[in-house]
């Protein structure tokens, strides 16, 4: 490759990598004021979504055995997230609440494409970034519509959520700094 393509390739990598840090800060905010059934439900789904996608994407593109043992837990655990999401919203206390929806929203779906469009050399890392970002926005979901959610019901899905999404997060930035040194 040309010195010019390899130019433009990292440029372009670096702006994918900036759109999803803007993204996630964005997201991490709107999760912030979340207190309705409905947003909740959406927000949660759609992050256990982005999930289970950006982790099957790791399994075939990651370098790292460890990046492809997380991308492993991720997708068991938001698996089962999605599952109790899915049973919540069969009970009584929630009826009329919205149920989730079948896809991913832009943000999340443009976080997947730059994703598989990252040079293999840097996806390890994009990936971690990403799962970093995604962590932080769904805990401040989980936490937040804990302390202020609607409904008790889906409250007590989110308090049961939060731990595990903090072990996530904990674990990938332990990962992302072992990988570094």
């Amino acid at each position: 490759m040309s010195q010019s393509n390899d130019t433009h390739g990292n440029v372009h990598h670096a702006m994918d990598k900036l759109q999803d840090m803007m993204g996630g800060l964005l997201g991490r905010a709107e999760a912030s004021m979340v207190s309705s059934a409905d947003s909740f439900v959406e927000n949660a789904a759609i992050g256990d979504m982005y999930e289970i996608q950006s982790s099957a994407i790791a399994l075939v593109r990651a370098s790292s055995p460890q990046v492809k043992a997380l991308a492993r837990k991720m997708i068991t655990d938001h698996t089962a997230s999605a599952h109790h999401l899915e049973a919540a919203l069969e009970m009584n206390e929630t009826q009329g609440v919205k149920p989730p929806p079948p896809m991913l929203d832009a943000r999340r779906s443009k976080m997947i494409e730059n994703l598989q469009a990252s040079p293999i050399d840097k996806f390890d890392s994009m990936y971690l970034d990403q799962q970093l970002l995604a962590h932080e926005e769904t805990l401040t979901l989980l936490t937040k519509y804990y302390r202020d959610g609607d409904n008790p019901q889906l409250r007590s899905v989110a308090a049961g959520a939060a731990p595990v999404v903090y072990r996530h997060r904990q674990h990938v930035a332990h990962l992302k700094a072992s990988l570094r040194s």
